[in-house]
């Protein structure tokens, strides 16, 4: 019998979530604002203060937990250019249950639409 895959359960490690947004800007301009004081309190609420990856103008990987988590979770932000526009990317992964799964999209999907207002808006 063949299991039944579930939305956001990993084979290995629990759950993940993850959420992209276009905006019509240039790669840096994104990464620009998004490590801005502005852009930066927007998206790293709950992050660990050291980042295990850092590559500029492309990604970072840190740890991450929403208030009254007792768990972290491993977040990673991705900036990808096209060619007349910019893709933000956030990910998720390590999360323990399928309500973490819920609140952490709740979490992003509001973040991500507030950093693509606030990113668009000084156009």
């Amino acid at each position: 019998m063949e299991k039944v895959k579930i939305a956001g359960q990993t084979k290995d490690t629990g759950w993940q979530f993850g959420i992209r947004k276009s905006v019509p800007l240039n790669a840096n301009e994104v990464w620009a604002f998004l490590f801005s004081e502005s852009g930066a309190r927007l998206w790293l609420k709950g992050t660990g203060k050291e980042f295990s990856t850092f590559k500029d103008l492309s990604h970072i990987r840190t740890k991450w937990k929403l208030k009254g988590w007792a768990n972290e979770a491993t977040l990673q932000m991705r900036v990808i250019s096209n060619k007349d526009k910019t893709t933000i990317a956030f990910h998720v992964e390590k999360l323990l249950n399928g309500s973490q799964r819920e609140e952490t999209k709740t979490y992003w999907d509001k973040v991500i639409k507030i950093i693509a207002e606030k990113i668009t808006a000084n156009r």
